[in-house]
């Protein structure tokens, strides 16, 4: 009960927070009453031979401010459209209050809207051009109808773009500017030579899972991508804080403080690139070797370290940065045999690093791509906290 009143209470402040921004925003400029609007908090999206589709997820003010109420604080509005205008506009007369789209915290897009190019374009650019949804929207991808999305909300016990939201900022492995948004999209739409990693999702029973990634490559739909694949490549493009990797006897070693430098040479037309990774390394279930490595770093003040236990630690250190390469080279060939891609997005990082390699493949990204040797080098120093 006192979880319950808890999380009752955070939303509250939330919807208090949203009544606020609407009154300063609306206040003297008209005459809708707040109760009248409603504010979407995540919307889904799909693409169907004849129209689109889309649902909204939005909380009803009034039944959330009373605790006592017993009607479901959360409504799914469903419209459909054979263009995008259309499609809004649906929304708008179905819905009996004002669309407020200001606190949309989610946008998830079905794959068959990834898919087609043009329809995906335009709906791009509707929305850049009404300026209907902020460009800090985060963005996830689905196979599952947007009102089945929507729905989830009845077994989430809270709204699903409060839920996504939550889910991605306390998710500390990665870097807080490296949040996968509409803006996002819309860069690389207009860029069309930079990956983009995002968050797939797939509605189940009683969750939703988000254990995989969707790689657009530019304005090419590449395909959706297991969990390990898609972060070690966010690793290799040094978007990740920190990393977590298994080794024998379930033990295991968290990564922190990343640091990639890339390089690159080209010779008849085969590009290489070097990742060389540094890394601080904490060493999880084996007392004894965190014992090593706790001496090792209060020695090196003294510049002496016992001879046996620093062997120890290089041993381990080797193992470490062996299992690592040998992940990057696994997940390098997965993506250039399935996908075709660029795992570590060199391509766009290509003109900083080797101009005169970028100038000779600046219109043929597929051909370089096709013709590209990643090789990774690893170097870990086990520490006694990341």
């Amino acid at each position: 009960m006192v979880e319950r009143s808890s999380s009752m209470k955070n939303r509250i402040v939330t919807i208090v927070s949203m009544i606020f921004l609407a009154v300063l925003c609306f206040g003297g400029c008209g005459n809708t009453e707040l109760e009248e609007r409603n504010f979407p908090l995540a919307a889904a999206v799909t693409l169907t031979k004849e129209n689109y589709q889309m649902a909204f997820g939005f909380e009803q003010l009034k039944d959330v401010a009373d605790e006592k109420s017993e009607k479901e604080n959360t409504s799914v509005l469903l419209a459909e459209g054979k263009d995008c205008m259309e499609l809004f506009l649906h929304a708008d007369g179905e819905n009996p209050g004002e669309m407020d789209y200001n606190h949309l915290k989610a946008l998830i897009l079905n794959r068959s809207l990834l898919e087609d190019e043009k329809q995906l374009g335009a709906f791009l650019g509707y929305l850049e051009e009404e300026n209907l949804f902020s460009r800090n929207t985060l963005l996830f991808v689905t196979e599952d109808e947007p009102d089945q999305v929507m729905e989830m909300d009845t077994v989430l016990k809270e709204p699903v773009g409060t839920y996504l939201n939550e889910r991605i900022a306390s998710d500390e492995r990665f870097k807080d500017s490296e949040a996968v948004t509409l803006g996002s999209l819309f860069r690389i739409w207009e860029n069309e030579n930079e990956n983009l990693w995002i968050p797939y999702i797939n509605c189940a029973e009683d969750k939703m899972i988000l254990e995989k990634y969707y790689l657009m490559q530019g304005r090419t739909a590449a395909g959706k991508v297991d969990r390990e694949t898609g972060e070690l490549a966010l690793l290799s493009e040094q978007k990740m804080k920190s990393y977590s990797i298994s080794l024998e006897d379930a033990e295991s070693v968290i990564l922190s403080n990343l640091c990639c430098s890339y390089a690159f040479t080209e010779q008849n037309g085969q590009v290489t690139e070097t990742v060389t990774i540094k890394a601080d390394g904490k060493y999880q279930g084996n007392r004894e070797l965190l014992q090593k490595t706790k001496h090792r770093d209060e020695k090196l003040e003294d510049l002496h370290t016992d001879s046996q236990d620093e062997n120890a630690l290089l041993e381990v250190e080797a193992e470490i940065e062996q299992t690592l390469e040998e992940k990057m080279d696994a997940m390098t060939e997965k993506l250039q045999q399935n996908q075709n891609a660029d795992g570590t997005n060199s391509y766009y990082k290509l003109g900083a690093y080797a101009r005169d390699i970028y100038l000779q493949f600046q219109k043929d990204w597929s051909g370089y791509r096709k013709n590209l040797t990643v090789e990774y080098h690893w170097d870990v120093t086990l520490v006694t906290s990341p």
